[in-house]
């Protein structure tokens, strides 16, 4: 019975140890960039499969840390199962502490062990939105941008809206080119939509309206509480 006993012994431990062979490895040293008050990319060094069996899938999970006290590891903001060892994760809270765990799985299911990142990033403080809104009468009206939206392009200043924008065209100076003009037309957008409207910057519109409709714009700003230095 002994000698059976101590077979059966050896024969779990190669078991275990082909087990533990067959496993993907343990996804590589987690770097986290582009922290937002509520998203952030995150990227790990790729997994091996030793058993062959196909493409690494990893398990990205998440938890909060309040203090000694972390939350349970799940998933945050969709995510999430991922085909490729980088993710961008937004729907995150602002002013959170998020830890990450990355483990990796084969076809066959089997999984490496946990790659975990403790105290990894802390979202930023969720930026105050501002609101202003323009009228343009009919004829020449200048104007003014306000605040920093996205990146300051057309698309994001004006949007896209055939209500507010038809019948608008954008006058823009500089010393270098003169005027640059960029009109609306409600079935195709904005002529160049990657045209930038800085903050502070001035610029002419154009509302020829046919009926004389006056055009209102609401501006919008994500922007700190130091709002008014922008530009500067």
């Amino acid at each position: 019975m002994n000698k059976f006993k101590k077979i059966l012994l050896v024969l779990t431990l190669i078991f275990i140890s082909i087990s533990a062979i067959a496993a993907p490895t343990m996804p590589g040293s987690i770097k986290v960039s582009g922290v937002t008050h509520n998203s952030v990319k995150i990227e790990w060094q790729e997994s091996i499969s030793m058993s062959g069996e196909g493409k690494i899938i990893y398990e990205v999970k998440m938890r909060i840390r309040h203090g000694d006290k972390p939350s349970e590891w799940g998933f945050h903001g969709g995510c999430c199962l991922a085909n490729k060892s980088n993710v961008v994760i937004s729907g995150l809270l602002p002013e959170t502490k998020y830890e990450i765990r990355v483990v990796a799985y084969d076809s066959s299911g089997e999984n490496s062990k946990a790659r975990i990142k403790e105290n990894a990033f802390t979202t930023l403080e969720k930026p105050t939105t501002y609101q202003v809104i323009k009228s343009f009468p009919v004829g020449f009206s200048m104007v003014s941008i306000p605040f920093k939206f996205v990146d300051n392009t057309v698309k994001y200043i004006f949007g896209d809206e055939a209500f507010f924008n038809a019948h608008l065209t954008i006058y823009k100076y500089s010393q270098q080119t003169g005027f640059v003009i960029n009109s609306y037309d409600a079935d195709f957008g904005w002529d160049d939509e990657s045209m930038v409207l800085e903050p502070g910057e001035a610029i002419w519109i154009l509302n020829n309206s046919p009926t004389g409709d006056t055009r209102h714009r609401a501006f919008r700003g994500n922007v700190s509480d130091k709002w008014r230095e922008i530009g500067e």
